[in-house]
């Protein structure tokens, strides 16, 4: 814990310049919903650096043309309301994330970087493709937003380095959604959670399919055996069930207070179920989320 009356030293940082820099051993601190957390806990100590107020950070939400670039910094209420109908995936996650209290605070950037492998966002980053612009000492990289995580709570940053947005493509017409299941209905890390994107054909066949799933494995991850299960092939109830039974084998989940391996592997096949009967006889995500009064996919 820490201690009582401890100073603590907090840097105020105005532009992206200037939290170049900052010492790379300076802790960054954009909503603080975690960090602060654990630094009463005791686990992170030391000075910290305020990034949440530049005045060059990217707007929450911007089109490039060829993808949506979110804010690693911006509130997660705030992308999601820039968003629009785009990435319902993604705007399902962020309905399913914490309180709204949390939602206005919390960032992006914040819930990558920690690493958890329960992150809510985190999926349908990875199912759609996203690119993390990463910036520090050594220069800008853009890595996979899969590839960050490498462990529980670890990453493949580098000293100092830290995330400034996210690319992610946007393709109109492609469905998109996510699942959480969680041991109630707010307020709860997720026991699993399952994005997905994938098109669908004139004739039904689903194309195009990723999957990507949490609290199932170390960290976030894409689920190849059960996209080969799906892709090409209408979602009869006999492909469902051999991408539910496929699934199975592309995580490695654990016992722990919030579930059982045996719980979590049950779960997320019943996830992926519930999606694939959804996308039956649906309209694309992306188009109904477009719709006046859609509401978002996210199941606690």
């Amino acid at each position: 814990m820490t201690a009582p009356g401890a100073t603590t030293v907090l840097l105020q940082p105005r532009t992206m310049a200037e939290v170049d820099r900052i010492d790379p051993e300076v802790a960054l601190l954009a909503g603080g919903t975690d960090l602060l957390v654990q630094r009463r806990a005791g686990a992170r100590t030391g000075p910290m650096a305020d990034i949440s107020r530049l005045a060059d950070a990217p707007p929450p939400v911007h089109d490039t043309g060829e993808a949506l670039r979110l804010s690693a910094l911006a509130p997660l209420s705030a992308v999601a309301a820039g968003l629009g109908g785009r990435l319902p995936g993604l705007r399902a996650a962020i309905a399913c994330f914490a309180s709204g209290q949390i939602r206005n605070r919390a960032t992006l950037g914040g819930n990558i970087s920690n690493a958890s492998p329960a992150a809510d966002t985190v999926p349908p980053l990875v199912a759609a493709g996203g690119i993390a612009a990463v910036r520090g000492p050594g220069g800008d990289r853009r890595v996979p937003v899969a590839d960050l995580a490498t462990a529980p709570r670890r990453t493949g940053l580098r000293p100092g380095e830290w995330i400034v947005s996210v690319d992610v493509p946007w393709r109109p017409g492609e469905a998109a959604g996510f699942r959480k299941v969680a041991g109630r209905r707010a307020l709860a890390i997720a026991i699993v959670n399952l994005a997905w994107c994938w098109s669908r054909g004139s004739d039904g066949a689903l194309t195009g399919v990723r999957l990507a799933a949490g609290a199932v494995a170390p960290v976030v991850i894409r689920c190849p055996n059960a996209e080969r299960a799906i892709e090409g092939r209408v979602p009869t109830r006999d492909v469902i069930a051999e991408a539910a039974e496929a699934i199975n084998d592309d995580i490695r989940p654990i016992s722990d207070l919030r579930a059982s391996a045996g719980y979590r592997r049950a779960a997320l096949a019943g996830a992926l179920t519930e999606a694939l009967l959804l996308g039956v006889d649906e309209e694309t995500e992306n188009d109904r989320a477009a719709e006046p009064g859609a509401s978002e996919k996210g199941t606690e």
